[in-house]
């Protein structure tokens, strides 16, 4: 894992527009996707450039998906620095020193019946996101998608996704396919089964019972 950090670093870096301000997010974001049971767990993965000669305070949005349900600071944020926002989401609150420097933020969706979603809001415009699925585990599935089959990366294979030029205050949303079902088929299959028993264990007592002797229903 760190040896494929440091190549997306290296990525991010040799593509990256050069921040206008003193210290400002780079243009180009990278998500690194694996499957677990009935979820996708994540790597959020961008560049912070500080132009200056000191340290300066940036404060702004996370573009972690909607659905995230977990996260985790992970390299170049201590956990005090990322913290919910007013409006919702997550937002990260730091002094970043001069030069670059390397963001990830762990975080995992959920998923139901092989399905999830990936919903992604962008406060500003990007040059790309590039989403990376492991060995091909699951397809992403949304308009305006660059799709590249078993690329090699850092030693690995990967399948790529990536959207490029797009709008600050956007809305992108993603449909995640073939990820691992966990147990909760198996309960829904489950129920089906039981209340399928209880039907047809009814219906059989129904036409089994004893017929009452002609004219007993009468009498009764």
């Amino acid at each position: 894992m760190v040896k494929l950090k440091f190549a997306l670093a290296s990525l991010l870096l040799a593509f990256a527009m050069q921040a206008t301000g003193a210290v400002q997010v780079t243009n180009k974001h990278i998500f690194v996707l694996y499957p677990g049971a009935d979820s996708v767990f994540g790597s959020y993965i961008f560049m912070v450039q500080n132009n200056g000669t000191a340290a300066e305070r940036l404060s702004f949005p996370v573009m972690l998906p909607t659905e995230t349900i977990d996260f985790q600071a992970q390299e170049g944020l201590a956990p005090n620095e990322l913290n919910l926002g007013q409006g919702g989401g997550l937002t990260i609150d730091k002094n970043f020193p001069p030069g670059d420097t390397l963001v990830t933020i762990g975080f995992k969706v959920p998923a139901e019946v092989g399905v999830g979603r990936l919903t992604l809001k962008a406060s500003e415009a990007f040059e790309s996101i590039g989403m990376f699925v492991f060995e091909g585990k699951f397809q992403i599935e949304g308009p305006g998608l660059d799709i590249r089959r078993n690329v090699d990366f850092s030693g690995r294979t990967y399948d790529t996704y990536t959207l490029s030029q797009g709008e600050g205050g956007k809305t992108y949303s993603m449909e995640l396919q073939g990820i691992p079902e966990g147990r909760g088929r198996l309960w829904t299959i489950g129920w089906v089964v039981a209340a399928a028993l209880i039907l047809i264990a009814g219906a059989m007592a129904w036409f089994s019972r004893p017929q009452l002797p002609q004219g007993a229903e009468d009498t009764l």
